[in-house]
């Protein structure tokens, strides 16, 4: 039981930082907004690879980070440049956060990010592996994700690549448009919290399963 309640107290805090680190990016960008785009008009390549270099930060230990940049980019390049460099960004920190698993396995990863969310999400890992990265890119947590399929199977980089780049592209494209959009900030924050919400109502409805068990 005292095991069980720290797992779920972290499961509860590791929640509050993402969350609180998501609004704290909202705000900061959206509050620097005209700086940041100036800095990206001003310095094309720096613009392109900071941002790239951000988004892969986001893949490896801060999933949704970089998400308040989308619109700063969409404005500044445009819908389709602007996804396409986000693309470029999630794949190769998704594909970083592979390799770590892949090479230096469980003792590493556990550092990075959660044990339990691990071992919860290898039950899941199903037999058709391409199609099923796809669809799971659309709604999974791009870190946790590059984790346990880099622990726990054995496809081969070439279709890690592509299934991660075919199924992230999409994300990347509806957040861009909607980033051009005038209230793109205040659709994010209703999407981080609803993403928040829908987390800890599976929380406890899966602490109130093992009770019930």
């Amino acid at each position: 039981m005292a095991r069980r309640a720290r797992s779920a107290r972290r499961e509860y805090l590791t929640l509050a930082i993402l969350s609180a680190v998501l609004i704290t990016a909202i705000v900061l960008v959206r509050a620097n907004e005209d700086a940041i785009k100036t800095f990206i008009d001003q310095k094309p390549f720096w613009g392109v690879f900071l941002y790239i270099v951000l988004n892969i930060l986001d893949a490896v230990i801060a999933p949704g980070a970089t998400l308040p940049l989308i619109p700063v980019a969409a404005h500044v390049w445009g819908p389709v440049l602007a996804a396409s460099v986000t693309t470029i960004g999630w794949t190769a920190g998704s594909l970083i956060a592979f390799l770590i698993a892949r090479r230096w396995g469980y003792p590493i990863v556990k550092k990075l990010t959660s044990p339990d969310r691990l071992k919860q999400l290898k039950k899941y890992i199903p037999e058709n592996l391409f199609w099923s990265i796809v669809v799971l890119r659309l709604v999974m947590p791009m870190d946790v994700m590059s984790y346990v399929l880099g622990l726990f199977t054995d496809i081969t980089w070439p279709k890690y690549v592509a299934a991660t780049a075919l199924g992230l592209t999409p994300s990347a494209f509806v957040l861009a448009y909607v980033g051009k959009l005038p209230n793109a900030y205040d659709y994010i924050m209703l999407g981080v919290g609803a993403a928040v919400v829908g987390a800890w109502v599976m929380i406890v409805r899966r602490r109130n399963r093992r009770a019930a068990a």
